[in-house]
């Protein structure tokens, strides 16, 4: 698997079921079939959607006409419907065949469908096995703190404590169920942060199979190939998920939810759903879905869908940020966008309001020389007109939000040969630690030494995406599009930081005052201009309390509808910020889930 150094390596191919964004597939759905578009307006929510322009009518809001009756060839009757099979719909059936209820899962996808591979779990028993016992929810207070000062305190933290006071069990259900299906649990690295800021505990879980050429495991549930590199967790997760689920219930895969039913109550009781030809085009053969107790989106994010993108994300867009991607279900992952928000629009047209907090994107900056595994290029970054914009010892998605202040979304970065010596290891995204039964570390996403890591500049140069000169005008010459005289005088500036041991600039830690010097003439650069490949999808919509409950405006829970996933409203604010690796995963799509199916279960 190619690793996240050069922009030559495609992300957009890079993640092969891979993200942050973990949820499903499925729909383009509507409440019930009669509200008129004054009535869907006001239940959208553009008043109370947080980034929505007040008063626009947008078409996403309008629902689609009922069916006729007599196209709906065949009726489910089951007390919980989940719409969706991505890591979070799947969860939730999984468990709730575990639990012996009554359910069914449907999507719109030809399969299921994953992305990412880090679940981020706290105080569990793999971190037990690695002699980790000091990370648990009584020592997460100023984690959580941060995390809360990061979304400006405007985040849902009942949500974040729940997940923080159960997720606990729900990782240790999902750990001991892949551990019986042949997978090995691996963790991640940590990350130490000089200044102390963001120091964190390896926490991130990762699932894969032992022997790298092992391509069946437990009776065969594993029908292909897994990759074995960092990201492969969630695909090897979800196919244990489905064979759970399929043990007790078919899942209905190319199957599009149309829009929610609700009965005179104002409850939602089940979804009308269009059956899909193998080219994803409706058949006009249509199912109705009726869940007694429940129907739970798990549909995904709406990156895809521009409109909504305008109204709730505008600064994305207006960065450029969105590719024009033709709609696919089966996609596991691509960058600037990824699935069109059928369940938001869905519980929109049923009355949900729009969550309060602005909707946050998954954004990052992660390649070029970093050497640690979220953590930004520190070496020195320069926008075209050749001057420092921050402190560069920070985060991917907090670089890639600054770059994206820059002039024409440009960052260029300069390093000397001897860079390589800084750090004995460069820890790539999803580096693992040695684990302790054997003392090797898994999967093949492992750490660069200083000796290798320059093979790896000369590898990214010969690709084209470094370049590579004998003095560090050379070197800004070829990259182009920056004002070289006046990068050199910053260059010149900067080692003399270096030289004092202090940044007046940005006051950049002095562990990482490296000159761009280079005793050996040899120098390397990149330019890497933030756009669609640094967007990994968007995070929210739908209000949604504690327990999972979709709400209206007055935050009155939509009786019988609830959301799982990422689309869980109210859960990130200003950016998902990978501060806490794996936490999408861990939260909206195994803990939540997790808790509800039981909920759901012993619901009378």
């Amino acid at each position: 698997m190619a690793h996240r150094f050069g922009k030559e390596l495609s992300r957009r191919n890079f993640l092969t079921g891979a993200a942050v964004i973990g949820a499903g597939a499925a729909l383009a759905g509507c409440s019930s079939p009669a509200a008129d578009d004054a009535e869907v307006s006001a239940a959208a929510g553009v008043d109370a959607g947080a980034g929505a322009a007040t008063g626009m009518t947008s078409s996403f809001m309008t629902p689609p006409k009922p069916v006729d009756e007599s196209s709906i060839t065949s009726t489910v009757d089951t007390d919980v419907v989940v719409i969706g099979a991505g890591v979070s719909g799947l969860c939730l059936g999984a468990r709730l065949a575990e639990l012996g209820a009554d359910f069914k899962v449907f999507a719109a996808g030809a399969g299921h469908v994953q992305r990412g591979g880090s679940f981020h779990g706290i105080d569990t028993s793999v971190q037990h096995a690695y002699g980790i016992t000091n990370y648990t929810p009584d020592t997460l207070g100023k984690r959580m703190k941060q995390e809360i000062m990061c979304g400006s305190s405007l985040m849902d933290q009942t949500k974040w404590s729940k997940w923080v006071n159960n997720n606990t069990e729900a990782m240790n259900w999902l750990i001991d169920k892949a551990k019986s299906y042949g997978m090995m649990v691996v963790l991640e690295d940590g990350y130490q942060d000089e200044d102390g800021l963001w120091d964190f505990t390896p926490a991130s879980h990762n699932f894969v199979l032992a022997d790298e050429s092992k391509t069946v495991a437990n009776g065969g549930i594993f029908s292909s190939t897994v990759d074995f590199g960092a990201l492969s967790g969630a695909s090897l997760v979800n196919d244990m998920y489905q064979h759970e689920i399929e043990q007790v219930s078919s899942i209905d895969f190319r199957t599009k939810a149309e829009y929610l039913e609700k009965n005179d109550a104002g409850r939602v009781t089940g979804v009308i759903a269009q059956k899909l030809d193998g080219d994803g085009k409706g058949t006009g053969e249509y199912v109705r879905y009726n869940g007694k107790k429940a129907v739970v989106l798990a549909t995904g994010d709406f990156s895809l869908d521009h409109e909504m993108m305008k109204v709730y994300c505008p600064w994305v867009v207006e960065n450029g940020m969105l590719s024009d991607w033709d709609l696919n279900y089966d996609v596991t992952f691509q960058f600037g966008g990824v699935m069109p928000g059928d369940g938001q629009k869905m519980g929109l047209w049923a009355g949900a309001a729009w969550q309060k907090t602005p909707n946050a994107c998954v954004i990052d900056m992660l390649t070029g020389p970093y050497h640690k595994a979220i953590g930004n290029v520190d070496t020195i970054n320069l926008n075209k007109a050749g001057k420092r914009f921050m402190n560069e010892d920070t985060m991917c998605a907090y670089s890639a939000l600054a770059t994206l202040q820059q002039p024409d979304h440009e960052v260029f970065y300069v390093w000397p040969v001897e860079y390589a010596n800084a750090y004995e290891e460069w820890d790539q995204f999803g580096s693992t630690i040695a684990n302790p039964e054997d003392g090797v570390r898994y999967p093949a996403y492992r750490s660069f030494t200083s000796e290798s890591i320059v093979t790896e500049w000369d590898t990214q140069v010969e690709g084209k995406a470094y370049v590579k000169g004998g003095s560090i005008k050379e070197v800004l010459e070829a990259l182009g599009d920056i004002d070289v005289d006046a990068a050199l005088e910053t260059i010149d500036r900067y080692n003399g930081y270096c030289a004092d041991g202090y940044d007046p600039e940005f006051l950049k830690n002095a562990k990482l005052l490296l000159p761009i010097e280079s005793e050996s003439g040899v120098y390397y650069g990149m330019k890497v201009t933030a756009g669609p490949d640094n967007l990994l999808g968007s995070t929210g919509g739908l209000r949604t309390n504690v327990d999972m409950q979709v709400c209206d405006k007055d935050d009155k829970p939509i009786e019988g509808l609830y959301n799982v996933g990422v689309m869980v409203g109210d859960m990130y604010a200003n950016t998902y910020n990978f501060c806490i690796c794996g936490h999408n995963l861990s939260a909206t799509c195994t803990t939540f889930p997790y808790l509800l199916a039981k909920d759901l279960a012993d619901m009378k």
